[in-house]
């Protein structure tokens, strides 16, 4: 191995931590606060003693790392006097029990910070994910989903050295350094002074170098996931890739997308090649005026060779920690910053608490009152205006109306998704805002345009509707849905694996898993918003079946676009810029001949 490439190996690793650290918006250190600073370490806290062991038994260590140039001195210096191999013996015997008690104390320290680490990154994910799930869904509207993975990911990972392995190593690394360069004065203050002074130098290059190769991987971090995002969006849509001839294209999108990601690879490296040509001329210059002076003032009798020879090895010993603690301060803004992050998250208020005499849904017929309704989710736009309507107990509702008119914002509201911003919403003449909300959540279902199904099996989704249902339960309910008639062909049945959002079903048979998910959840008042919409003749016939047994005895509000779904509803209400217009049966509006028969002229049966 040439001298570059030991230089290059020994520092490179120390000063990519410094560079390289892939967070989401990292172009900017944080400004450091005695509060964030506070904050951050309130973390460690209930694991505070064990990394306080940690700490100590890191002391212990390099207590005896700053011991071994010593001895090795005096080993040197006796045995060069006395030619006794015997002594030389006894003194390889002491250092050796001293590297393997070093090392002993340094794997306790390790285990301790990892357990340490791995536990607050652990306790942190939990805490972050619960939070995230009771957030109000307006949280959910204005944040990506891949923020949040990204959080729950990077963030919380970046945290886990700064509180730990930087935490633990920082006392060791303050013991090595400034001790180190106490003895190396002792030894030769001179050359001490020389050779510190080419290190800060060395140091100050990578920090320099750090600096632009951590704002060109953040480009490139960036760049990558561009490509990557294209790469996926074309596996995701292949069928559409294909139906189109579109390979060609999609080759040279990402071409270009991946010359981009290449040239800021090769910038980087540009930079990434300084470092190392930093690095092997500092220790280059470091050794050669080592062995220069040192070699000299053996020769003149100013120093011992055991002296020389432990000065080479408290350079050697000071040279990591220099590099580390020149790291130490950017890699505790970084996360500071990433728990700035995770802390605003955490600050985000969770869905207002039940009022003190919120009740249980109540028990009753289960008619839905809608009374004077306004709401917008944009200032000053809008989407329902003054709607009132009743939906009476047990009987099918339909809400029909051109898109954007705020249909599907009424199954949100009766969730309590949103809150109104005026009028009210009851049911059995209790508000909304009185009921518990997980029991009123728990006694509303819906079956969604959009089939949401988890990865894993079949049971397991059906299940989903009530977590203690028995398996008997959860097969009544699947073939009250329609599911049997799938099923036994599935090598493993129920316990049939479906794959992420249950990519190995037909659009129908996912329908009829969401249908007996629901009627294992046996709710009081029901939502099926377009559930029919996407399915071919037979599986529309099948599922169209299970939701008439679905709906019998049910408060029922069906959101529909073909008006041929809602034909036998008990009553319709026509939905227009956020006002019911009309309401009656499917003949009765027909004959008025106003904005349901133009709908049903316009759009067809």
């Amino acid at each position: 191995m040439s001298l570059r490439d030991g230089a290059v190996n020994y520092f490179l690793p120390l000063m990519r931590s410094y560079s390289r650290t892939p967070l989401t918006d990292e172009d900017k250190l944080v400004k450091l606060s005695l509060p964030g600073i506070t904050r951050l370490f309130q973390l460690v806290a209930p694991y505070k003693w064990r990394l306080l062991l940690a700490g100590v038994l890191t002391i212990f260590s390099s207590s005896i790392t700053l011991s071994m140039p010593l001895i090795t001195q005096r080993a040197i210096d006796v045995v060069s006097k006395t030619q006794d191999i015997g002594q030389l013996d006894r003194m390889v015997y002491v250092i050796a029990g001293l590297i393997l008690l070093s090392a002993g104390f340094g794997y306790t320290q390790y285990m301790l910070a990892a357990y340490s680490g791995n536990r607050i990154v652990m306790d942190l994910r939990v805490k972050l994910f619960a939070h995230i799930q009771r957030l109000p869904v307006v949280f959910f509207d204005r944040k990506r989903s891949g923020d949040l993975t990204s959080h729950l990911s990077n963030d919380v990972g970046m945290l886990q050295s700064t509180l730990t392995e930087d935490i633990v190593k920082l006392p060791g690394n303050v013991v090595v350094l400034f001790g180190g360069m106490g003895l190396a004065l002792y030894v030769d203050w001179v050359l001490t002074v020389v050779v510190v002074g080419i290190l800060s130098v060395t140091m100050a290059g990578f920090v320099v170098s750090g600096l632009a190769l951590r704002k060109l991987t953040r480009k490139g971090l960036d760049a990558l996931a561009d490509a990557m995002g294209s790469m996926s969006e074309a596996m995701a849509n292949i069928r559409l890739v294909k139906a189109f001839a579109r390979e060609p294209h999609e080759d040279k999108r990402v071409n270009e997308k991946l010359v981009k990601v290449f040239g800021i690879q090769m910038r980087s490296a540009v930079w990434e090649g300084m470092m190392g040509t930093v690095a092997a001329a500092g220790m280059t210059l470091v050794i050669l005026g080592v062995f220069w002076y040192g070699g000299r003032s053996v020769l003149e009798g100013r120093i011992s060779v055991g002296k020389l020879v432990a000065f080479v090895m408290i350079i050697v010993f000071i040279s990591g920690p220099m590099a580390s603690l020149a790291s130490f301060w950017s890699r505790l803004q970084r996360a500071v910053g990433a728990a700035d992050r995770l802390f605003g998250i955490l600050d985000e208020p969770a869905e207002s608490a039940d009022a003190p005499d919120a009740i249980s849904f109540p028990i009753g017929p289960g008619e839905v009152e809608l009374h004077n309704l306004e709401f917008e989710y944009v200032a000053e736009t809008p989407v329902l205006r003054n709607l009132s309507l009743i939906l009476p107990p047990g009987k099918v509702t339909a809400i029909v109306g051109p898109s954007g008119s705020g249909k599907t914002t009424l199954s949100a509201l009766l969730y309590r998704f949103y809150e109104v911003q005026s009028g009210q919403i009851s049911i059995d003449g209790v508000p909304v805002q009185k009921i518990k909300r997980t029991s009123l959540r728990e006694h509303v279902g819906i079956v969604p345009q959009d089939t949401i199904l988890f990865d894993g099996t079949i049971r397991e989704n059906i299940r989903y509707g009530r977590l203690d249902a028995t398996d008997a339960e959860v097969e009544a309910a699947a073939k009250a849905a329609n599911i049997e008639e799938f099923v036994k062909g599935f090598k493993d049945g129920y316990e049939t694996q479906i794959g992420e959002r249950g990519i190995t079903l037909s659009g129908g048979q996912r329908q009829r898993v969401a249908i007996a998910r629901v009627m294992l959840k046996d709710p009081r008042i029901l939502i099926l918003d377009e559930a029919t919409s996407a399915l071919d003749t037979i599986s529309e016939s099948l599922v169209r079946e299970a939701l008439d047994r679905l709906m019998e005895g049910r408060t029922t509000m069906v959101i529909a676009h073909r008006l041929s779904t809602v034909q036998t509803a008990h009553q319709i209400a026509v939905l227009s810029e956020g006002q019911i217009v009309e309401r009656g049966s499917h003949n009765e509006l027909l004959g008025r001949g106003g904005k349901y028969a133009e709908l049903y002229e316009f759009i067809g049966a």
